[in-house]
């Protein structure tokens, strides 16, 4: 194992040890205090190296790094925070060398199979780090975080080599969508960056959805349920019939690649009144605003068929597709493919079926595609790390930053 590998391996244990996970019931900026475990000692350790940095007041690590003269400064962003859907606290990571491709039993019978999770496929001979099976493992993003560090010591422990001025953010709460708030592109510095936050070290990512959140406020005709005939009208049951009016070929289930989706995320309330949520999501920006009139059309023709009933709809837009920056300024994308192209690798540039931080740095006039990290299956006891894909991240960095 190469020695710089190492090295950000280490990184990434240290880091995922430490629990950062954000709180969407906070209003507070990062949500959770303990997000700044982490990010204190990133900065303590970038300032170990000599390099410039600071955590602002909304917990926005940024840090600089001076290169050659009369180059571009190139970003790397990456966040601290992990997500909700597992515990982030007493992780214990697990190390699987020569993998088998079989099987990988965990704690508490959980296991995961190359059936189950293709994922693994290709990874036989790898070396693995798994959860145990009872928390996350934080590859998301703590595999991108420990590589942008380990970055951060080879160029400053290796003077000769020459590179790009490198600037560095580290964000909270990316995982709350909100690890793009409060970003300052003056402090930045960046002309274009990337975010270090994906799986699969050969791709390029420079499509996300369009994408929206939407509430339903209903206000049905409560009653007594004795006296109920031809008088009650259940908000609860106006939210499952306005879901029924939506293309059942729209939900998330139902879809793949670029085709969008309505996702139904709670639905709340009483039989007098009730409150229904939704997120969107579409690639295209013309069947994003469809999937807006759909759903805008839904509850109209509830409220229509009911009689006294109250049905509101708001709509608010949260990120867009990044793909209409990359239309008119490529040079993130170029650089990244000539990177790639001095190793010998072709990329691949799939859509993400999902957001990213990069999309809104982008429409805030840092173009900024998203790379991988060599971390799999996020946000569960099944995520795991391929350290040959890691190791293959970490080459992909030291060439994007070097000078021709």
């Amino acid at each position: 194992m190469d020695v710089w590998t190492k090295k950000a391996l280490d990184r990434f244990i240290t880091y995922v040890k430490i629990d950062t996970q954000s709180n969407e019931e906070s209003s507070s900026s990062p949500s959770a205090e303990k997000e700044y475990d982490l990010l204190r000692l990133l900065e303590k350790q970038l300032k170990e190296l000599g390099i410039a940095a600071e955590i602002d007041e909304y917990g926005r690590l940024y840090a600089f790094l001076e290169g050659e003269k009369d180059y571009p400064v190139i970003g790397l962003n990456s966040h601290v925070d992990t997500a909700s859907e597992a515990s982030g606290a007493n992780v214990n990571p697990q190390f699987i060398e020569g993998y088998d491709g079989k099987t990988i039993h965990l704690k508490n019978g959980a296991k995961m199979s190359p059936e189950d999770f293709p994922a693994l496929r290709g990874h036989e001979g790898d070396t693995l780090i798994t959860t145990d099976g009872t928390t996350l493992l934080g590859g998301d993003d703590k595999a991108g975080v420990a590589l942008i560090m380990n970055l951060a010591e080879y160029l400053v422990t290796h003077k000769e080599i020459k590179h790009h001025p490198l600037a560095i953010l580290f964000t909270p709460d990316e995982e709350i969508g909100r690890g793009a708030e409060h970003f300052n592109k003056e402090k930045f510095q960046a002309e274009w960056a990337y975010t270090v936050d994906g799986d699969y070290p050969l791709s390029i990512d420079s499509e996300n959805f369009n994408a929206a959140s939407a509430e339903i406020q209903i206000q049905g005709i409560a009653i007594h349920p004795g006296e109920a005939k031809d008088k009650l009208v259940n908000a609860l049951r106006l939210a499952y019939e306005i879901d029924l009016e939506l293309p059942a070929a729209s939900r998330p289930e139902n879809t793949e690649g670029r085709e969008g989706f309505f996702h139904l995320l709670e639905i709340s309330g009483s039989s007098a009144e009730a409150t229904v949520r939704y997120i969107l999501r579409e690639h295209d920006k013309d069947k994003f605003q469809n999937l807006k009139i759909t759903l805008q059309k839904a509850c109209e023709k509830v409220e229509k068929a009911h009689p006294g009933v109250k049905v509101s709809l708001s709509i608010h837009d949260q990120y867009r597709n990044m793909k209409e920056v990359f239309a008119k300024d490529n040079r993130a994308i170029d650089h990244a493919k000539k990177a790639f192209a001095s190793l010998h690798l072709v990329p691949k540039e799939n859509p993400i079926r999902g957001g990213t931080d990069g999309a809104t740095f982008s429409f805030l006039g840092v173009p900024c595609p998203n790379l991988g990290t060599g971390t799999y299956n996020h946000h569960g006891c099944y995520e795991f790390l391929s350290v040959r894909d890691f190791d293959l991240m970490r080459q992909l960095l030291e060439a994007i930053i070097k000078v021709d």
